[in-house]
């Protein structure tokens, strides 16, 4: 049965293996094509995704090891989302930035690692990849145009960025197929005559042609055809469509409905806290005056970039002799702070966190180190107990480390599961305040505005996408409940509308799941719970959707209490 359960898990990293070049870039392996998105790749998902749930029906799930069960669950939710993918290929837009997001990313390393070791082999290869970059492009016009007969037009407000990332792709991918003379020296005269005329044929008679429709598409058809609100709730069948999506990102039953209530009261909360901390420090005036009062610090803008890290390593410093009361298993891999490279920084509003690998072996917060006179550090330390130390490292990192995960739970869950990726970064944010890190009142305050901007996100998202929120309905509330500035608002609620509902709700769901077991084990356990073993018990089987790391907590109670 373990054979079985191991089969079904090998079919699954395989198909991903075959369809998603990040994930076999991240294997070592050389990409062969580069996806399109066609409703036929998603149809070859389907199968595999209803061969796997078919199978799964005849296992005796009760009757596995602990470790089985784990890998089980993760491949029940797996296989429930690909067997409904060819529904879910229409809900979203093919050109959305955050849509571009992976491609624009992978597809470029899949250039450059080809070597040309392999002569004529190589060249072909490098010839295919470009001419699956203008197949992507036609597939995301015909999508658009079939989205759109169907009545799943683009919303108008975000025509603007749709088309920005398609010009931003045509620069892009005239660069990616632009090789220097040292990438060219394995080849023969002949051999580099034949790739640069095939290349440059490529680009002009497909790929330059294919972007050159899209944009006309974008600003003609596209443009009669938009749609003049924002949010899933508009379109035919998009109600139904937002509450399986809220549903597949929390990993856990809930309704858009309730989602909204609950951020609501935790909106309302925070606020609440803050109101009490301005007044523990004698500001006797409203949010609005404090927040100009803050804008206006200098304590809380880094003169350079140099500072940033020089911030966050003070925080990281701080919490490093306490893990060990919070932890009883740490990663191996060290980490550190270093700043985004200046190319990504115009494009990415914070960073993100970067596991460890074979030539940089420590985890690091990568940064952004621009714009620093409009970039608050009130929530630096929020911000790096949430990307490193006790967050994503203690996660990604430990994960990585366990060589005895298969890869669908080692390498594809964590980025599946953001509500549990997500959500223990922001609880493991959280213990500095049970640790004592956030007694200085700023800290505690940018605490509880990083805290109040993840609420809202649950009130926005489905206010957005189920309630019939307008764009500025939207900004509006944003504008009342977090530091954003205009610019970042615009960007966020388009994100929540256009690019990926429902995917946002995560980072506070999953907090308040974590801290909702957290309380239950405590209180079921009395004298006896110990939170090193909690924490081991939900990071110690890596991410899993958050049904199963119900069960696995329930588990570790019962054992305890029999």
């Amino acid at each position: 049965m373990a054979l079985t359960i191991r089969a079904l898990a090998d079919r699954v990293w395989d198909h991903v293996l075959r369809t998603e070049p990040h994930y076999a870039l991240r294997n070592g392996q050389p990409v062969e094509r580069l996806p399109c998105g066609s409703h036929e790749e998603t149809e070859e998902r389907v199968a595999v995704g209803r061969s796997v749930r078919e199978a799964l029906i005849g296992i005796d799930v009760a009757a596995l090891e602990q470790d089985e069960r784990n890998t089980a669950a993760l491949l029940r939710f797996v296989a429930d989302d690909w067997a409904r993918a060819d529904e879910s290929w229409w809900w979203h837009f093919p050109v959305a930035p955050y849509q571009m997001f992976e491609f624009s990313h992978t597809a470029p390393q899949a250039f450059d690692v080809i070597t040309f070791a392999d002569s004529t082999a190589d060249v072909e290869r490098f010839h295919a990849l470009a001419a699956d970059l203008a197949r992507r492009v036609r597939v995301a016009e015909a999508k658009l145009r079939a989205q759109a007969e169907r009545g799943w037009g683009i919303p108008r407000a975000a025509l603007p960025g749709f088309v920005s990332t398609v010009e931003g792709m045509r620069v892009a991918m005239r660069r990616w197929l632009t090789l220097d003379d040292s990438r060219l020296e394995p080849l023969s005269p002949a051999l580099r005559g034949r790739l640069q005329d095939g290349l440059r044929r490529v680009e002009e008679n497909d790929i330059l042609p294919a972007v050159d429709s899209l944009l006309r598409y974008l600003d003609g058809t596209g443009r009669d055809t938009a749609a003049s609100g924002v949010g899933l709730g508009q379109y035919p069948g998009g109600e139904r469509a937002y509450r399986e999506l809220v549903r597949q990102y929390a990993s856990f039953d809930i309704s858009p409905e309730e989602v909204h209530e609950l951020g609501l009261a935790q909106v309302a909360e925070l606020t609440e806290q803050m109101a009490k901390l301005r007044a523990e420090v004698g500001f006797d005036g409203d949010e609005a005056a404090y927040r100009r009062v803050l804008e206006a610090d200098e304590r809380f803008h880094a003169r350079g970039a140099d500072d940033v890290a020089a911030t966050y390593r003070r925080h990281i410093a701080a919490i490093e002799p306490l893990v060990g009361q919070w932890f009883s298993v740490l990663p191996e891999a060290g980490y550190e702070v270093e700043r985004l490279d200046p190319e990504l920084e115009a494009g990415l509003s914070y960073g993100y966190y970067e596991q460890p690998g074979p030539t940089k072996p420590a985890g690091r917060y990568r940064y952004n180190g621009s714009g620093l006179d409009t970039r608050s550090q009130i929530d630096a330390a929020t911000l790096i107990y949430h990307e490193l130390v006790p967050g994503h490292h203690f996660h990604l990192a430990r994960q990585e480390e366990d060589a005895a995960l298969h890869p669908v739970r080692g390498v594809l869950a964590p980025e599946l599961l953001g509500a549990y990726t997500e959500g223990w970064a922001e609880y493991a944010a959280s213990l500095g305040t049970e640790m004592g890190l956030y007694t200085d009142p700023w800290d505690r305050y940018g605490h509880y505005v990083h805290q109040r901007f993840t609420a809202q996100r649950l009130v926005v998202d489905t206010g957005l996408n189920a309630l019939g929120w307008s764009l500025e309905e939207a900004a509006r509330y944003m504008a009342s409940t977090t530091m954003e500035s205009p610019g970042q608002i615009r960007t966020e609620t388009l994100r929540y509308s256009t690019d990926m509902p429902g995917q946002a709700l995560g980072y506070r769901l999953g907090f308040l799941k974590f801290w909702e077991l957290r309380s239950r084990a405590a209180e079921a356990l009395g004298p006896a719970f110990d939170v090193r073993d909690f924490h081991e018990i939900v990071l110690g089987a890596g991410a899993l959707p958050l049904t199963a790391v119900a069960e696995n907590v329930a588990s570790f109670v019962a054992e305890r209490t029999t």
